[in-house]
């Protein structure tokens, strides 16, 4: 009898080091869309995805914007973060009654440097401007996302919804907001919308994975992921939650495969921690179970 409790208790935290892990990762990713747009500064929306491959907006025409944003956007491309500030401030103290873009577009930057707080500001402040302005009540709710507050992050991209409805990369980010609300079918819905208007976005179906995985539907979550490396087999996040994915249906060869290309391709090192310590538990490394999750793995860092 003891040593039946203890074969579920094993179970029990094998199964909650995966979620985690798996959990982690999506945070991860989360962050890493929203920094990484900074690369592509035009009519950007911050959305979701540590390492894996930006969605594209489907948002019309480039923002308008004036010599002192266009330069600001210069200097953050080439990463003059201080200069880009200086211009973006310029820009804005020229025309403080129409300066939505150059406020959005700071906000962009501040996200890039961690600055969350003052990204909110500057996307409040663009949305004062401009209340028809949907990459703002995007990029707010993103920055809500990274600082844990999914409801407020779900105003925002319903509001960024009904002015762009068609907006797939917003479907996905609304998704994750339910998530972090528990609010699953909804959740599931809208990254299935999110797959009809943009059947190549790997964001969409990287996160309906990940919820296949917390609804403890493997099969379909191997599904979404098996997609996710079909359309970028560059993109390492989908190996790693391909591979918790095959554990969780007990093809450990196949994990510890998905894991080994993972290593390969990553460049996030908590993330390469975490397969490693994967990695290792199949291997026989470390004994037949692996660790509990650290706590950078429970806070997503």
């Amino acid at each position: 009898m003891a040593q039946s409790t203890e074969k579920r208790q094993s179970s029990f935290e094998w199964r909650r080091w995966l979620i985690a892990a798996i959990v982690a990762v999506v945070v991860m990713v989360g962050v890493w869309f929203a920094l990484t747009r900074l690369l592509n500064l035009g009519n950007a929306t911050p959305a979701v995805t540590a390492e894996e491959p930006a969605a594209t907006p489907a948002t019309g025409a480039e923002l308008p914007m004036d010599d002192f944003t266009k330069l600001a956007l210069d200097k953050a491309k080439q990463g003059d973060v201080q200069g880009a500030l200086d211009a973006f401030s310029v820009a804005i103290a020229s025309n403080p009654d129409g300066a939505s873009v150059p406020y959005y577009y700071r906000g962009l930057v501040y996200i890039d440097q961690g600055k969350v707080n003052e990204a909110i500001d500057d996307f409040s402040k663009a949305i004062e401007i401009d209340g028809h302005f949907p990459q703002a009540y995007a990029a707010r709710g993103t920055a809500y996302l990274m600082i844990s507050r999914p409801a407020k992050a779900s105003e925002d991209f319903d509001k960024a919804l009904q002015l762009d409805p068609n907006n797939a990369t917003t479907y996905v980010n609304r998704a994750r907001a339910y998530m972090g609300l528990q609010m699953n079918d909804e959740a599931e819905a809208d990254l299935n919308r999110a797959i009809e208007l943009d059947p190549k976005l790997v964001a969409a179906y990287f996160n309906r994975g990940v919820l296949n995985m917390l609804n403890q539907e493997p099969e379909k979550a191997l599904e979404d992921f098996n997609q996710c490396i079909a359309i970028n087999p560059n993109a390492p996040a989908p190996y790693f939650n391909r591979a918790v994915t095959n554990i969780e249906l007990g093809d450990k060869k196949a994990a510890a495969t998905d894991l080994a290309v993972y290593l390969t391709i990553a460049k996030d090192e908590e993330g390469k921690h975490q397969a490693r310590s994967l990695l290792d538990s199949l291997t026989g490394v470390q004994g037949e179970n692996p660790p509990p999750p650290t706590a950078e793995a429970n806070n997503g860092q």
